[in-house]
């Protein structure tokens, strides 16, 4: 009897120093931070008291690139080097991911916003281009509301509107448990087999997943990681986010993948119907990073977007048969479109009549009330459906083509005419703004009226050039 017992006792014994190790060694994992040892002036800047690794490129108005949750600046690569051509690109490693600081506090969509405007603030960038992804998407949501004199454009790749819109699988969601998450993320960061085996969800084709990804995965901490997914959480959820996104009054563009597992393609609807200039783009086959599974056709969207020129998205479809001369031809085509369009500059050269971002893209005035069902951008067969080059609509046609009204194709990314503004003057309410501050047809009636009341003798104003 007294045997039982000392082996139950020592079995016990065994048991809570096994409890205990691991508790001390989740607690050691979850308050470890890493500090940038040695940082060059031309790569790293402290913000926020914290060293934050970035990079510029090209030359022209202002692009800046923000990625999202488990990753780091280099998913932008390919966008960035495509943008360079026409834009300056400003890329950072937010705070506890990539090569930046990562402190063991200071996470979360509100920290990320202030971060970001410091970055701004720091370069002086403001009618910005803002490209952000995931939860990086939901930091630029908050700096376009709060600071909406630094954001001149905003696209949103794979961002959630809502905490129920994020579905992690479950060796991921292991690693962001508040006691044993820093031991299973310790062992992801040592293992390449199980950082891939989270990030697998993260794409439709296993083989569209880069070394780049996962190696990124595992160069966080355990308390980055899951305070940045936590209390992000906690900042969009019920809506408060895409509820403050209703003040914002620039072009926002939405893309995300239809068969995205980690963020529900449904939240762009919640986004279109916070901001009435919205367009919406879904892609077909692709998951949650639409820069690295369809390069090509995101960046022709995100190129559209920016310039405000349509035909950008012509030159994505190759021809039958001819997938292996897609890469060799794409800057040569579209190469000639900007020279065809542009042809005052060289194609190297930034372009002046693009330098204002903000005064391109408008769409043209619509009907009073917010259509419920958002704008989607579709590819019908194998191409995207015809748009007009002079940036109006198409006229409204059914999808069957008998011509009944209310049935519209997707808009194009219009010109803006003079007479618009972008971003009216910011009232002393910021849930009060003016009704239709810009009506071009009342701007047309005050001229009518100017010209009845002017002298017929007295001589015309020259037109502004």
């Amino acid at each position: 009897m007294w045997v039982i017992i000392a082996s139950m006792s020592t079995i016990l014994i065994v048991l809570l120093l096994a409890v205990g190790v691991i508790l001390a060694t989740s607690v050691a994992l979850g308050r470890t931070a890493y500090e940038v040892e040695s940082a060059r002036d031309t790569e790293y800047l402290e913000l926020e008291g914290t060293w934050i690794r970035y990079n510029v490129i090209g030359g022209g108005p202002p692009v800046l690139l923000v990625h999202g949750w488990l990753s780091s600046s280099r998913i932008w690569e390919q966008l960035a080097g495509r943008l360079a051509q026409r834009f300056t690109v400003y890329t950072l490693d937010l705070s506890g991911f990539g090569e930046s600081d990562k402190p063991l506090s200071g996470y979360g969509v509100r920290n990320g916003s202030r971060l970001l405007y410091a970055f701004c603030a720091h370069f002086g960038l403001t009618r910005t281009g803002v490209i952000a992804h995931d939860l990086g998407g939901d930091m630029a949501v908050k700096l376009a509301a709060d600071h909406p004199d630094v954001v001149g454009r905003l696209a949103l790749v794979a961002t959630p509107a809502d905490e129920e819109q994020i579905d992690l699988p479950t060796p991921l969601w292991l690693a962001t448990l508040p006691v044993l998450g820093p031991i299973f993320y310790a062992l992801g960061r040592l293992a390449q087999p199980v950082r891939r085996l989270w990030m697998r969800p993260f794409v439709a084709d296993p083989r569209e997943l880069t070394e780049e990804v996962v190696e990124d995965a595992g160069r966080s901490t355990s308390a980055a990681v899951s305070q940045t997914l936590n209390v992000s959480r906690r900042e969009i959820s019920r809506g408060r986010l895409a509820r403050q996104a209703r003040i914002i009054k620039i072009p926002l563009l939405l893309v995300a993948g239809e068969e995205d597992q980690i963020v529900d393609p449904q939240a762009v609807s919640v986004w279109a119907r916070s901001v009435d200039q919205s367009e919406v783009c879904l892609l077909d086959e692709c998951g949650h990073l639409p820069m690295i599974e369809r390069t090509a056709e995101f960046n022709a969207q995100i190129l559209a977007f920016l310039t405000g020129d349509a035909r950008y998205l012509d030159y994505v479809e190759a021809p039958s048969g001819a997938e292996e001369d897609v890469e060799h031809d794409e800057d040569a085509e579209i190469g000639g479109l900007e020279e065809e369009a542009f042809p005052s500059a060289g194609f190297d050269a930034p372009r002046e009549d693009t330098t204002d971002l903000a005064s391109q893209g408008v769409r043209p005035d619509e009907p009073e009330g917010r259509e419920e069902i958002p704008n989607v951008v579709r590819k019908q067969g194998d191409r995207y459906p015809a748009r007009d080059q002079g940036g109006e609509p198409d006229s409204q046609v059914s999808p069957s083509g008998d011509g009944a009204e209310g049935d519209r194709r997707p808009q194009s990314y219009g010109q803006r005419t003079p007479d618009e503004d972008v971003i009216p003057q910011l009232p002393e309410d910021l849930f009060d703004w003016p009704e239709a501050p810009n009506d071009s047809h009342s701007r047309k009636r005050h001229r009518a009226e100017s010209a009845e009341e002017r002298d017929p003798d007295e001589p015309e104003e020259p037109p502004r050039p």
